[in-house]
């Protein structure tokens, strides 16, 4: 785990890592019911990457970051669709 991730005393996950991991396991509730149990938690550790690389790369690189979103989703209707989402996870990984 990288700094931040668990408290200091215990190696317990801290509550805003937690908080994170909560809400990165509701968002992919879905695609984990479809996946074997044994293989589950390197689709999460996957996500997990996945999302912080998109995270840092909106940061650092804001108009590549719409470039890329533009080639994932095309139409307006989904684009719309996947910031809502983004931004309700937002809200429940960091509240």
């Amino acid at each position: 785990m990288s700094t931040g991730e668990t408290d200091r005393a215990g190696g317990e996950p801290s509550p805003d890592w937690s908080r994170y991991g909560q809400a990165l396991i509701q968002a992919m509730a879905e695609v984990l019911g479809e996946v074997p149990e044994a293989d589950r938690e390197a689709v999460l550790e996957t996500a997990d990457y996945w999302l912080s690389l998109g995270l840092a790369l909106g940061v650092s690189s804001p108009a590549e970051a719409r470039r890329l979103l533009l080639v994932i989703e095309r139409e307006e209707q989904d684009r719309s669709q996947l910031e809502d989402d983004a931004r309700g996870f937002a809200a429940e990984a960091l509240a």
